[in-house]
């Protein structure tokens, strides 16, 4: 199973309303306003960021890229804004990534970077849809709020971190001895183990025994896995550490 929802329609809903709410958000915080949620950046630089994420993917499936370090367009990201366009500049890559989403060949090849997608598009609605649920989340921060995601979005973004991003090969996830992590959704059906070893983390979708075991709201699961709220949430069984050892190793940065 690919996550939770597997439809086209579904993540450009997430991806449309999520963008908008950061418009808002960022017009009412104000360009300075401080994110707490990711240290040292202000509102400016969040929206620049998400902005350059979604020009960056919009480059990739518009000009069927496979290989972005020699393909992509060298001006596929245009100038970048100052405080006073920031919003309609914002705005205006979303709607263009919506639009390059809803009209792409559903067959065609291109990059990708997590293993085993059904397909290039729904892999990039997908990582784009959560992307923006995700610095909404952030871009609420700055205004001291917190109104979380959907339980079925939330439980598809748990998938992608644990089947998607820790097990890839570079992420400095390791334990010289073997430990198990459990993650399970109270509202979801859902439920995830991860081997944590001295080799690429083995992800498998199910429940079982473990060395930890960390439930809760999907909601509340997803952003603490995304370093975005601690653990008082949660119900944590056996070995807090192990957990701790994911979030202080899995932390996904734009390059």
């Amino acid at each position: 199973m690919f996550g939770a929802i597997i439809n086209l329609d579904d993540y450009l809903a997430e991806l449309n309303a999520n963008a908008a709410q950061i418009a808002a958000l960022a017009l009412e915080a104000g360009a300075s306003a401080a994110v707490t949620t990711c240290p040292g950046w202000a509102i400016r630089d969040l929206v620049r960021h998400t902005g350059e994420v979604h020009r960056w993917a919009t480059a990739i499936v518009r000009d069927g890229v496979s290989n972005p370090a020699k393909e992509l367009p060298a001006d596929y990201l245009g100038a970048l804004p100052n405080d006073d366009d920031l919003i309609d500049w914002f705005t205006s890559g979303a709607n263009a990534l919506a639009t390059t989403l809803r009209h792409a060949d559903p067959t065609a090849f291109y990059f990708t970077f997590l293993a085993n997608p059904p397909s290039p598009l729904l892999f990039w609605a997908r990582r784009q849809a959560l992307e923006t649920a995700m610095h909404r989340i952030d871009a609420e921060s700055a205004l001291g709020r917190n109104t979380g995601l959907s339980s079925e979005l939330a439980a598809d973004g748990i998938d992608e971190l644990l089947t998607g991003f820790a097990p890839r090969k570079h992420t400095p996830l390791r334990s010289e001895s073997p430990v198990v992590l459990h993650i399970a959704p109270t509202d979801s059906v859902a439920a995830w183990r991860i081997t944590i070893s001295d080799q690429p983390v083995v992800a498998m979708r199910t429940g079982g025994e473990a060395d930890c075991s960390a439930s809760g709201l999907s909601s509340d699961l997803y952003q603490t896995l995304w370093n975005r709220q601690g653990t008082e949430k949660l119900t944590i069984e056996g070995d807090p550490t192990v957990l701790e050892l994911f979030r202080d190793n899995v932390k996904i940065r734009w390059s």
